[in-house]
């Protein structure tokens, strides 16, 4: 067990922690700088991003071709439906509900493992880089690099307020941001086709 958890030690820190310390720092230097340099506040900067990351996440869709998988199960799984339905036409009650049975069975492991690749591709259309991100941000705006600039822990101050909320943290306006630009996306989307 030993041996075990030394291999994985130095495989997180040797590769794994220095992978994503250089992409932080890439991402730093052809993100941040840039926007820092045109005097863009940091809350502008995290919109932007988040921006970005939906942007990100339609082209991840189109490149894994998510629709189209989409369209071609739901196609072939109405089909084999249809197929199952015809067994009703078979006057043996016994063979009808046996191949009944087998149909169901072979829909039912379709239909499992196409949902188990459609939540892997959701996870790494959405999720992942969604979390990657956030990590990378909370790090480059942490809260005492907002203190000792800002004074406050927060991107965007808010007044005072009965909910006791004194402002907008980079998660709360990266995840605003970041599902504002789906939403949107998903219309464009929606009415492109509809055309």
């Amino acid at each position: 067990m030993d041996v075990f958890n030394s291999f994985l030690n130095g495989l997180y820190y040797g590769l794994i922690a220095p992978f994503f310390r250089f992409c932080a720092r890439v991402l730093t230097l052809l993100l941040i700088r840039p926007m820092t340099l045109l005097h863009l506040p940091p809350w502008l900067q995290v919109c932007v991003i988040a921006v970005l990351a939906g942007l990100f996440a339609f082209w991840m869709r189109g490149l894994l071709r998510v629709d189209e998988r989409v369209r071609e199960f739901n196609r072939r799984f109405a089909e084999k439906r249809r197929q199952q339905q015809e067994l009703r036409h078979i006057p043996d009650k016994y063979s009808r509900d046996a191949l009944y049975r087998t149909t169901d069975e072979e829909l039912n492991e379709e239909y499992n493992t196409f949902l188990a690749y459609h939540y892997a591709r959701y996870v790494m259309i959405y999720m992942l880089p969604l979390f990657l991100i956030l990590a990378w941000l909370n790090s480059v705006f942490s809260a005492p690099w907002l203190m000792a600039r800002y004074g406050r822990p927060y991107l965007v101050a808010l007044p005072p307020n009965s909910f006791g909320i004194g402002g907008l943290s980079v998660t709360f306006l990266f995840l605003l941001c970041y599902i504002l630009t789906l939403v949107v996306g998903f219309r464009i989307q929606r009415h492109l086709k509809n055309r």
